[in-house]
């Protein structure tokens, strides 16, 4: 459970870190099931030479039960509220720079979380993410507007420095430590070996006005993945992981069978 300082800090700034949630043991086998999934060919790479997989936690046993484990459970009850629910579940190996972006998925109507989770250490010039602590709270004008859509073609910026030399808060990890993020703040990682694990869950509110529902539906509508609850987790014997998907039922979001 966050404590209200927690709770105050990423509703300031944006993120939060949590020191040794899991141990060496879990964080092992949550590698080794990931590696598992990768291992039977799946996942798209994309332009950045990333390998992307959604949905991946339901793939395996271990990673299948970690959305309603209380360390990741509460995280999104504690931020969220009551009624929240899964926007979905990801897998990445990442290769090379991950540039600044940080648009969100939409205009800070809705709130949204990422828990990232990393199998190995990771610094500033090992691919550790960074985050521009308070940029998910955008001002107007919009100061950032240009690093929000900004690509790893063009490490330039308008600001007359380099992209991996933007001030920021770089976050450094070690297995076993969660990073908690809203996707409207500016992040990215620079350096690293390809192939790096980042694997993620993400919870959101419930859509509890007309505007907030629309807003969820025309994301719906726009994206490929999220939202589109497990055949497993559907069907799951957990009657958190249920709930977790119930929401998305309600709206009538399509089930992704076979997974």
């Amino acid at each position: 459970m966050l404590t209200q300082g927690q709770k105050s800090f990423f509703d300031t700034f944006g993120y939060l870190v949590l020191r040794e949630v899991f141990t060496k043991d879990e964080m092992g086998t949550i590698k080794r099931e990931s590696e598992e999934i990768f291992q039977d060919g799946l996942g798209n790479r994309l332009d950045t030479g990333r390998i992307a997989l959604q949905p991946f936690f339901e793939r395996r046993p271990f990673l299948a039960g970690l959305v309603a484990d209380d360390r990741i459970y509460s995280i999104g009850e504690d931020l969220l509220g009551s009624g929240f629910f899964l926007c979905g579940t990801e897998g990445n190996l990442h290769s090379g720079n991950t540039a600044w972006h940080g648009a969100g998925m939409w205009d800070e109507s809705i709130k949204a979380v990422k828990i990232g989770l990393y199998t190995e250490s990771l610094t500033a010039s090992a691919g550790s993410l960074r985050v521009v602590p308070g940029s998910h709270r955008r001002g107007s004008p919009d100061l950032f507007e240009s690093l929000r859509h900004s690509t790893p073609k063009d490490l330039t910026t308008s600001y007359g420095v380099q992209q991996p030399d933007i001030p920021c808060t770089v976050l450094d990890t070690e297995p076993g430590d969660l990073v908690v993020f809203t996707e409207n703040i500016l992040h990215s990682a620079f350096g690293g070996h390809e192939g790096r694990h980042q694997h993620a869950v993400s919870f959101i509110e419930n859509p509890d006005t007309p505007s907030k529902e629309k807003d969820l539906r025309d994301f719906y509508a726009s994206s490929k993945y999220s939202l589109r609850p497990s055949e497993s987790y559907v069907k799951s014997e957990n009657s958190r992981i249920r709930s977790l998907v119930s929401k998305n039922l309600e709206l009538g979001f399509d089930v992704m069978e076979g997974v």
